[in-house]
């Protein structure tokens, strides 16, 4: 349809709101109410009158092709028969929606065109509202999503929907994970790629035992704390690595682990330098998925929690001397001489582990002999320490999933990991394009 003012003006004569709200925009366009000075003040008003624009034409959208659907029903070969009209509600980034639909039956069976053909069920949300709901579902506590999205959109939304639809779609893309495992011949020269735990609050529901026991799921709970476990890759010198998130076993960490590094450009001839704590598994992973392409070298902040204590043993009175000295031998690569410095010092074995910070000390070193290989990384500029992964394990998993008060279902956990992963990684916009054909633009 061409556009002339005057097709436009005509038009608006056949949606009697949509001219009465044009109207009072241009009204604040042209300062004819002369009592708005202040920009914030004229903005406030723009916002409340698109807000209330925007419910006007998705109401007027609607109306128009609740008809067409039916006069398309109506024009059909076939049994058609009239049943009377429904109200058809959804909320809306712009408030609720409330449309009167023409139902029928069709070849014995009952047909809502409109609802079918937008795709809305009784008092559903749209695909945008989903995806704001979502992004703050992901970031607070379900209990106060409602309260930003008054806050920011002036609608108001049942507590319960907050949770239901970010549940349903972190479940959704959990589902869509799939890993990388082989790897390409173009490849970047060296992937950075770390690996660690942190526990979870999970809650689990015990089955009735018999018929006595309470139906509450609330008195079978059983509180405890799992796993779960990040990693991480990035090509040496980039700020912006790969996530993966797991409640899974190591093996699956393991796997997660090699898909981010090749997802950071890891490839048949790369190296990749790996850091992280004494953990036996990290170290078995390391090798099981990069095989002699990967190194593993202990945090040096780990090794030093174990230092420090073993010090005031070994040299009471100048323990800080001692210790640095120490550091300074494993920097340069000097371990069977800090092995011979702890050895004169070791405590009986009559004494308790507990208060044996010596013994410990010489045998977290001596069990992870080929870990300490800090002379090649400095000389490299590769890390010696994890700090990475554990900064990220505070805003990836903890700043969500470890508020006060919260404990979660461990397939919950799972599906929040997933969906905190994929906005750290990106792909967020993605999501949405590819799964519900939405965009948000500009």
């Amino acid at each position: 349809m061409s556009f002339t003012p005057q097709s436009i003006a005509n038009r608006l004569q056949g949606h009697p709101d949509l001219l009465k709200r044009f109207d009072e925009i241009l009204n604040i366009v042209e300062a004819s109410s002369g009592n708005v000075d202040k920009a914030s003040e004229a903005e406030q008003l723009v916002i409340d009158q698109l807000r209330h624009l925007g419910n006007e034409v998705i109401h007027d959208w609607a109306v128009c092709k609740e008809k067409q659907k039916a006069d398309e029903v109506l024009d059909s070969k076939g049994k058609i028969e009239r049943n009377g009209k429904k109200n058809v509600k959804w909320n809306t980034t712009y408030g609720e929606i409330v449309v009167e639909e023409m139902i029928f039956i069709v070849n014995n069976h009952t047909v809502r065109p409109f609802s079918h053909s937008a795709d809305l069920s009784s008092r559903c949300c749209s695909i945008p509202l989903e995806r704001r709901i979502a992004d703050f579902g992901a970031d607070v506590p379900f209990g106060k999503v409602h309260a930003k999205i008054m806050e920011h959109y002036g609608i108001s939304l049942p507590f319960h929907l907050s949770r239901t639809i970010t549940e349903r779609h972190a479940k959704k893309i959990n589902e869509l994970v799939s890993l990388k495992q082989d790897m390409p011949k173009v490849s970047a020269e060296v992937i950075i790629a770390e690996t660690d735990g942190s526990m979870i609050p999970i809650v689990t529901i015990v089955p009735k035992t018999s018929a006595e026991e309470s139906s509450d799921a609330r008195k079978r709970r059983q509180l405890s704390w799992k796993e779960g476990r990040l990693s991480l890759a990035h090509k040496l010198g980039c700020i912006h690595p790969v996530f993966n998130a797991t409640m899974g076993s190591t093996e699956e960490t393991g796997d997660q682990l090699l898909d981010c590094a090749i997802q950071a450009g890891c490839g048949e001839n790369s190296k990749v330098h790996c850091v992280g704590d004494g953990a036996t598994w990290i170290n078995e992973q390391v090798h099981r998925v990069f095989a002699d392409q990967g190194s593993y070298l202990i945090d040096f902040m780990h090794l030093c929690e174990y230092l420090a204590p073993a010090s005031k043993g070994c040299s009471p009175n100048d323990n800080l001397d001692w210790l640095e000295k120490q550091k300074s031998q494993m920097k340069a690569g000097n371990v069977a001489d800090v092995i011979k410095a702890l050895e004169p010092h070791m405590e009986a074995v009559s004494i308790p582990d507990k208060d044996a910070p010596v013994r410990r000390c010489h045998r977290y070193i001596s069990n992870r002999l080929d870990q300490f290989d800090y002379k090649s990384a400095i000389e490299a500029n590769l890390p010696i320490g994890s700090g990475e992964i554990e900064s990220a394990h505070r805003y990836v998993i903890q700043k969500r999933l470890k508020l006060p008060g919260a404990w979660w279902l461990e397939s919950n956990a799972q599906n929040m990991l997933a969906l905190r992963v994929l906005r750290e990684n990106g792909g967020w916009n993605n999501y949405w394009v590819d799964n519900y054909s939405y965009r948000q633009t500009a």
